[in-house]
C-alpha cells in the first residue's frame, strides 16, 4: 500500500533536518518504535511494537538510511517480522523537507508498506490511510515537542540498555476509532439527508 503525506512543523528547515537526521528521536517520536543496536553505515536494527485487541506483535529487524544533504531528503527502507503471530512487514519511505516560511518546514512523505500474516487484515485501503494520518499527527506533536525550548535542556543521552521500552502503539484503539468515526459520519449524513427531505 502506498501512502503519500505533508505535514508543516513550526521551526526552520536546516533544524528540522538536523532532527530527522538523528534516529534515536526520529524513533522516539514515532509510537511503539525503537532503536535496538546501531550496525555501521546508517545500518540499524530496530523493534516496533503493536497491539490489536488481544494480538500484540513485536517486529524486529533492519533499517536503512540513505539521505542526500543538498536536497534535504532521505529514504529509509526495512523489513522485520513477529515470531509469534508470523505476521511480517517491509516497506520504505521517502521525505523531503521544504522551506514553509521563514521558521516552518513542509515534510513530504511518501511510503509504501506490505504487511503480510495475522495483521495484514489491517492493511486494507480507507482504515490504513486514516490510521496513517493519526500516527503522523502524533509524530509531529512529539517531533514539535522535542525541537522547543525544554528539549534544549535535556540530559545526556541515556544508553540503550538503560531505556525503557517504549509502549507499542495500540492499533486496536486506533481501528475502532476510525470505525466510531466513519458511522458517526455516516449518521450524521443520513439524518442529514431526512432532514432535508421533511
Amino acid at each position: 500500500m502506498q501512502i503519500k503525506k505533508a505535514v508543516e512543523v513550526a521551526h526552520p528547515l536546516e533544524t528540522v533536518w538536523r532532527a530527522l537526521c538523528d534516529i534515536e528521536l526520529v524513533a522516539a517520536c514515532l509510537p511503539g518504535a525503537s532503536i535496538t543496536e546501531a550496525l555501521g553505515g546508517d545500518k540499524y536494527k530496530g523493534r516496533f511494537q503493536v497491539k490489536v485487541g488481544p494480538l500484540a506483535a513485536s517486529f524486529a529487524g533492519e533499517v536503512e538510511i540513505a539521505r542526500d544533504e543538498a536536497a534535504h531528503s532521505a529514504t529509509v527502507s526495512g523489513r522485520g517480522a513477529d515470531a509469534k503471530s508470523s505476521s511480517r512487514a517491509s516497506g520504505s519511505l521517502a521525505y523531503r523537507l521544504e522551506p514553509a516560511g521563514p521558521a516552518a518546514t513542509r515534510i513530504l512523505v511518501d511510503s509504501q508498506v506490505d504487511l503480510a500474516g495475522a495483521l495484514a487484515q489491517f492493511g486494507k485501503g480507507a482504515v490504513m490511510n486514516e490510521m496513517a494520518n493519526r500516527i503522523t499527527a502524533q509524530f509531529v506533536s512529539n517531533l514539535e515537542a522535542r525541537l522547543g525550548p525544554a528539549a534544549a535542556a535535556e540530559a545526556a543521552p541515556v544508553p540503550p540498555a538503560e531505556r525503557a521500552q517504549p509502549a507499542p502503539l495500540d492499533a486496536g484503539n486506533l481501528v475502532w476509532s476510525v470505525l466510531r468515526d466513519r458511522i458517526v459520519a455516516l449518521l450524521a449524513r443520513l439524518f442529514g439527508r431526512r432532514r432535508v427531505e421533511h
